[in-house]
């Protein structure tokens, strides 16, 4: 019976230390100390037992029941997280919201600048659409201020104040289709997926991935920062400034172009110091 005590401790305890790594490096988010104590009575009680009964004739039978029922709700918790399960507090908050009434003569300035991650996409239709990237990160949940005067009218996302617990990687942004929209954005390992978009000169800085569609209607974008530039062959552009590009981009006297007998739709500025790199899609 003591084999099985020594076993089933120190798996119990392989286990502690494997969801403290996995917070540490980013994999599970700290917020799992929320579940456990939303379901304190799991873990107290087979704790209590053992404390109560540990001069019984049982008690090596209890020891060995008591840490394999905690071995058992470790795992469960550690499953449902990686899962997303809705019954747990970190994946029970609701951080969706939109505003799908946003007026088409108006032209809307997008205005990010926090150490986050930006997820970008568009949609048929007018207005934004916002969620979480429900992963671990250093981002609080976000919020919207809306200009009503002016041209561009603005809208700016900020990090509402969220538990350091609760905090995610980033923020899933979509973009109405029917909008005029200018980007100013500041992210970190981002993806953002510019396609069935309206935006007029734009600025773009940071970290990540950036895809050009065919169907995006943009004549000018500034990039500063690290990026991998996706672009669509069906979209020829002209690139101003360093980057890394395919050998079958042509390089002239006006820039650097992905297609020779097209008259190229977008021009891209890179800020000195960037580190650009362009790829076909």
């Amino acid at each position: 019976m003591r084999n099985y005590q020594t076993t089933i401790k120190f798996t119990l305890g392989i286990i502690i230390v494997l969801q403290l790594s996995m917070v540490f490096f980013g994999f599970l988010r700290p917020s799992i100390l929320y579940d456990y104590l939303d379901y304190w009575p799991l873990i107290i009680f087979p704790l209590i037992f053992l404390i109560t009964t540990r001069n019984t004739e049982y008690k090596e039978q209890i020891i060995v029941y008591s840490y394999s029922f905690l071995i058992a709700v470790s795992l469960f918790f550690h499953i449902a997280h990686l899962l997303e399960a809705n019954f747990l507090t970190t994946y029970s908050y609701d951080s969706d919201f939109e505003n799908m009434n946003l007026d088409e003569n108006f032209e809307y300035q997008l205005y990010i600048d926090e150490n986050n991650s930006i997820e970008l996409v568009s949609f048929l239709g007018n207005g934004y659409k916002v969620d979480i990237i429900d992963k671990p990160g250093k981002s609080g949940y976000p919020e919207t201020v809306e200009t009503l005067l002016g041209e561009p009218r603005a809208i700016i996302f900020r990090q509402i104040e969220t538990s350091t617990l609760l905090k995610v990687k980033g923020w899933t942004i979509g973009l109405g289709s029917d909008n005029l929209w200018q980007l100013n954005l500041f992210s970190v390992d981002s993806k953002i997926n510019l396609d069935n978009l309206r935006l007029s000169p734009s600025f773009i800085s940071g970290t990540g991935q950036l895809n050009l569609g065919s169907n995006l209607e943009l004549t000018k974008l500034v990039l500063n920062g690290e990026f991998e530039v996706i672009v669509s062959t069906n979209l020829p552009i002209v690139v101003k400034g360093n980057a890394q590009f395919p050998d079958s981009w042509f390089n002239a006297t006006i820039g650097t172009l992905n297609q020779i007998d097209e008259t190229y739709k977008l021009e891209i500025e890179i800020i000195d110091g960037s580190k650009v790199v362009f790829k076909n899609e």
